[in-house]
C-alpha cells in the first residue's frame, strides 16, 4: 500500500503555491479558508516539514515546498492527462510553456492561433519566466548563447542583427549621424547585450559611441522606443519583421550580422515523452525553418540610398 498524502492535500498545496494565499487557494477550489489551512497543516504533519512561512507581504514557500512543488504539479498533470485521455481520448491538453519575453510576444504568440487551428484540442498557457522558480512547465524557449544551451536543450536559431531606425528621425530625407542620436541598448540582467559592439566592430565604426545611449530591460521595449524615434538600435530581424514590412523601422545598411545569442528549446526531465511536448517541439522547429524560408534577402529590400544615410 502506498504511503501518500491525500489528493485534496496536494491540490490545496499546489494552489496555495500558485496564489501564495490560503484564501485565494480556497476560493479557486471552492472550499473555505479554514479548510484550506487545515489541509496544509495536515500535509505538513504528514511530511514533518514546514511548507509556508508568513511574512509582512504574505506567504512564502520554504525550501522543502520549493522542492516538493514540481513533483506534485507534475504528478497532478499526469493524473489529469490520464483522466482526460480516458474521457476524451485526447492526449494533447494543457501545454505549459515558458518563453523568453520578446520571443513570446513578437514571434510565438501571433502563430499560436494557427497552431490551435491545426490542433483545436491543444490548450496553451504561456508562463512568465519570472515565475520559473515556483512553476512547472512542459517546455521552455530560452534566450542566450549556444554554449549556454549545451547539455540543457536543443538549439533553434541565432539572432540576425540589423541596424535600424524610424523614418521619423530623417531630416530632409537624411538620417542624422550615429553619434548625434541615442543608441538604444538591451539589458540582459544588469549587463548590456553586445549587439552594438558587434555591429560597430563589424563595420569599423568607433566604439566610443557606446559610452552613452538608453538602456531597456527587454528587446520589445527597445523596439517600441525605436519606432517612436527615440534613437538607433541594433535588433534581431526575426523580432521586427512586421515593423520592417510596414515601414515603421528602416534598415540603415545591408549588413546582417549573426549574434552570439539566440534561442533554444528546453524540456524538463519526465516531459520528453509527452505527446503534446513532442508535437509542439516539432511544430516550432518547422515554423522557424519556414519563417526564414519566406524571408527575402535584405539586399532585395528598398534601403535608403548612401547619399541619404549620413551614419558615419
Amino acid at each position: 500500500m502506498r504511503k501518500l498524502p491525500s489528493l485534496s492535500m496536494l491540490r490545496v498545496f499546489e494552489e496555495t503555491c500558485r496564489t501564495l494565499s490560503f484564501s485565494k487557494a480556497a476560493q479557486a477550489l471552492c472550499i473555505t479558508q479554514s479548510a484550506a489551512s487545515r489541509q496544509i497543516k495536515q500535509l505538513e504533519a504528514f511530511l514533518g516539514k514546514l511548507l509556508f512561512v508568513r511574512t509582512h507581504s504574505g506567504l512564502e514557500l520554504t525550501q522543502d515546498a520549493v522542492l516538493l512543488l514540481p513533483v506534485v504539479r507534475q504528478s497532478l498533470d499526469i493524473l489529469e492527462e490520464g483522466v482526460c485521455h480516458v474521457q476524451l481520448r485526447n492526449p494533447l491538453q494543457h501545454l505549459r510553456l515558458q518563453v523568453a519575453p520578446t520571443f513570446a510576444t513578437r514571434w510565438l504568440a501571433p502563430r499560436l492561433v494557427a497552431l490551435r487551428q491545426r490542433n483545436g484540442q491543444l490548450q496553451i498557457a504561456l508562463i512568465s519566466e519570472t515565475r520559473q522558480k515556483y512553476s512547472d512547465f512542459d517546455c521552455a524557449i530560452r534566450f542566450g548563447t549556444r554554449q549556454e544551451s549545451e547539455g540543457r536543450g536543443q538549439w533553434l536559431c541565432h539572432e540576425k542583427l540589423l541596424l535600424v531606425a524610424s523614418p521619423l528621425l530623417m531630416i530632409d530625407g537624411v538620417f542624422p549621424p550615429l553619434a548625434s542620436q541615442p543608441q538604444l541598448h538591451i539589458l540582459n540582467g544588469e549587463i548590456r547585450l553586445d549587439n552594438w559592439s558587434r555591429w560597430l566592430a563589424a563595420t569599423g565604426e568607433n566604439e566610443s559611441l557606446l559610452s552613452g545611449g538608453l538602456e531597456f530591460s527587454t528587446e520589445d521595449q527597445v523596439i517600441n522606443a525605436c519606432v517612436t524615434g527615440a534613437g538607433y538600435a541594433v535588433l534581431d530581424r526575426m523580432m521586427i519583421r512586421n515593423e520592417l514590412r510596414g515601414g515603421l523601422l528602416v534598415p540603415l545598411a545591408e549588413l546582417e550580422l549573426e549574434s552570439g545569442n539566440g534561442y533554444w528549446l528546453e524540456i524538463p526531465q519526465g516531459k520528453r515523452e509527452l505527446p503534446r511536448v513532442g508535437y509542439f517541439c516539432d511544430w516550432v522547429q518547422a515554423e522557424i525553418v519556414r519563417f526564414w524560408g519566406e524571408e527575402e534577402p535584405l539586399a532585395q529590400r528598398a534601403l535608403p540610398s548612401p547619399d541619404a544615410l549620413a551614419v558615419g
